[in-house]
């Protein structure tokens, strides 16, 4: 399993078209290059921060040919960023995985 953490630095008032424009890229990068998905989150910096999921490194840097069609999502998200693409910060394989979907109840036997 591999995260990888991106930083995206949106022009400021573009914020909703970013999500938007985001959230079809994240779409087609899941159902034509085998991503597994991914969060958007928003830091204290103002900056927008993804967290993406993949099966592997492999298959992340596996060459990925964006057909026509699906060219202009891409491109609507980067016109939204100062520099025109995201910053990769981190790519990370999982060492150990503790992460759960829902928090901790403990159960009362009495």
């Amino acid at each position: 399993m591999l995260a990888v953490i991106l930083e995206f630095d949106v022009i400021d008032g573009m914020e909703e078209q970013f999500k938007t424009s985001w959230a079809e890229t994240t779409k087609l990068i899941y159902q034509h290059f085998g991503s597994l998905g991914s969060r958007l989150h928003h830091s204290e910096n103002g900056k927008f921060i993804a967290y993406a999921q993949w099966p592997s490194l492999d298959v992340y840097e596996n060459d990925h040919y964006w057909p026509v069609d699906t060219n202009q999502a891409r491109d609507r998200m980067r016109s939204t960023l100062k520099i025109g693409k995201p910053t990769v910060l981190h790519k990370l394989i999982l060492d150990t995985d503790l992460l759960k979907a829902t928090t901790y109840t403990a159960v009362n036997s009495n």
